[in-house]
């Protein structure tokens, strides 16, 4: 799910090139920044209006465009790259990388989803993937604040071939020192197998550690791109992010911090905190932040610096429906701004396509769309936890996270494309045995309010979302909103779940590793059995199906599987 950009000024005087008086006029660096990029070679889905956002095309003409106005553009990413678009995922993320190298971005933090496509045969067990794409990036790939942890315990930087801590920028004279940071709460949104070895340290702590290198590589300002939490729970003008940008805020010293370019929210921010400028922007190159900063000779000008508002990329669609026509290359206005897409873009895209196959082929239809819902039982979560649990005979609950659905189905003709949209995550199904009593407890973290209801197969369960009260499960000395309880009741085939009982649950390998929260319930628990992909299941599922129907696993108001509401 981020970016953070912090720019610090040492005394510009101190560092500045030899000959340079106090008379010299003030520099503008001009930095764009995108975050969550999350594989997006597409356009998005057209809106109310007609109108889609983004796609690779019209992202790599829109930075074209700006660098012609800007000849020394930034271009800065905030990290999760990866999980998103076919192309991307069948490649484990090198689609996306490819398409940064096009873009010319500068640097990028490594975010979470970074992460998730795990080892490959000929590289590291758990990190094979990320390091093969790391090595055909021609842009700095950051993380300053995460460790790796060896068999004694000793701790060394995490820093692989083609990852590093920090690098510098050089852009009219003036020396931007960029440092990447990733939340500490990486290992419950990616698989936490995956970083068993790493330790994600605070943001903060890593910032200050790295400054006095940054000094002494000569750097003017220091930029910080990075896959942070925080967000503003009113945005606007005067918002305060809160998470651990907002205490790079609080806590850094007072005037240290020029900008910051945010992201893992998901949020768009343009905000002047003080003599900070903090900006979001989304995801999946929905709209390009501009910030030009301002260097004099006493450093930032706070009150010359100017973030431009977002340049939204909306425009009229121009991809092809499968089946139906070629893409519409044609020049079109572009959030204010006429532009003809890119085609070495394209180009790449046509290529990445080519190589994984494509994702027109027909898996089923429905008669109407098949919705989602994230704190309520949906017809979309019914469907995939029915299929998931169709995947091992004998199973008897299968369980999805409302929050790992990403997409709804379409009326009329399912393809897989769509099943892809529902499900980008290469995470894999596991039946696992678990006793009554852990499945109970699977249930109570699942309906506390921390990420959303689980979905549900085969069982039933209700919980009362007025009730705030919790218990220390992990023995922290806290309730985190994952240990409240709320939950009433757990049926398994309409009978009282038996604590003592084993039963088969059918589950991704990233809930069962950890994910949202969730790994409580699975300590004691084994696998019995590896499945497929969540998302092939999913089709092969709909593409058993007979006949088109109204909702495929349909809810029913009178037999619900998730009820919400006081408990009796």
């Amino acid at each position: 799910m981020g970016v953070v950009v912090v720019v610090w000024l040492w005394g510009l005087l101190a560092c500045r090139p030899p000959g340079a008086g106090a008379a010299d006029p003030p520099k503008v660096v001009t930095i764009a920044a995108i975050n969550d990029f999350h594989g997006a070679l597409y356009e998005s889905k057209p809106d109310a209006a007609g109108v889609v956002y983004g796609g690779l095309p019209w992202l790599a003409a829109a930075v074209r465009a700006l660098r012609d106005d800007h000849p020394g553009l930034v271009l800065l990413d905030g990290g999760d790259l990866f999980q998103g678009s076919w192309p991307v995922n069948a490649t484990k993320g090198i689609g996306s990388v490819e398409a940064f190298n096009l873009l010319g971005v500068d640097a990028a933090a490594v975010g979470n989803h970074e992460f998730d496509y795990g080892g490959t045969v000929d590289g590291h067990p758990l990190r094979g993937a990320l390091e093969a794409a790391a090595g055909k990036a021609r842009f700095a790939w950051l993380a300053a604040n995460v460790v790796e942890v060896g068999p004694s315990g000793a701790t060394t930087p995490w820093a692989p071939p083609g990852v590093a801590p920090w690098t510098t920028i050089e852009r009219d004279g003036v020396t931007i020192g960029v440092v990447g940071l990733l939340t500490t709460e990486t290992p419950s949104v990616t698989l936490a197998k995956n970083v068993a070895d790493l330790r994600f340290e605070d943001p903060v702590a890593a910032v200050r550690r790295v400054l006095p290198e940054l000094q002494a590589a000569g750097a003017d300002a220091v930029v910080v791109v990075g896959h942070l939490t925080g967000a503003c729970a009113s945005p606007g003008p005067t918002c305060v992010p809160d998470g651990e940008i907002g205490r790079l805020l609080a806590e850094l010293p007072v005037g240290s911090v020029d900008v910051i370019v945010a992201g893992h929210a998901h949020t768009e921010l343009a905000t002047r905190v003080g003599d900070t400028f903090v900006v979001e922007g989304r995801s999946s190159g929905r709209l390009i932040n501009v910030i030009d900063l301002v260097v004099g000779a006493d450093g930032v000008d706070a009150d010359a610096t100017r973030i431009r508002a977002p340049w939204v990329l909306a425009h009229a669609p121009s991809e092809p429906a499968c089946g139906e026509g070629g893409y519409d290359d044609a020049a079109q206005d572009v959030g204010g701004r006429t532009l003809s897409p890119d085609l070495d873009a394209l180009a790449l895209v046509r290529a990445l396509e080519g190589d994984v196959g494509s994702l027109c082929a027909p898996l089923g239809c429905a008669d109407h769309r098949v919705t989602r819902a994230r704190e309520a039982e949906s017809a979309l979560g019914n469907v995939v936890a029915d299929a998931m649990r169709s995947a091992f005979s004998g199973a008897d609950v299968a369980v999805v996270n409302s929050g790992g659905l990403r997409d709804e189905l379409p009326s009329g003709t399912i393809r897989r494309q769509h099943v892809h949209d529902v499900m980008p995550f290469d995470n894999r199904l596991l039946l696992v045995a678990m006793t009554g009593a852990q499945l109970r407890l699977l249930y109570r973290l699942g309906s506390s309010g921390a990420h959303g209801v689980l979905q549900t197969s085969g069982a039933t369960y209700a919980f009362d979302p007025a009730r705030t009260d919790g218990t220390d499960l992990d023995g922290d000395g806290g309730i985190a909103p994952f240990e409240v309880d709320r939950l009433c009741d757990v049926r398994v085939a309409a009978a009282p779940i038996d604590p003592e009982r084993v039963y088969k649950v059918v589950v991704s390998d990233f809930l069962y590793g950890g994910g949202d929260d969730l790994g409580l319930a699975f300590q004691g628990a084994t696998v019995l059995e590896e499945g497929p992909l969540v998302r092939d299941r999913i089709g092969t599922w709909m593409s058993r199906r007979e006949r088109c129907v109204d909702d495929p696993s349909p809810v029913v108001p009178e037999r619900p599987r998730v009820a919400v509401g006081p408990c009796p």
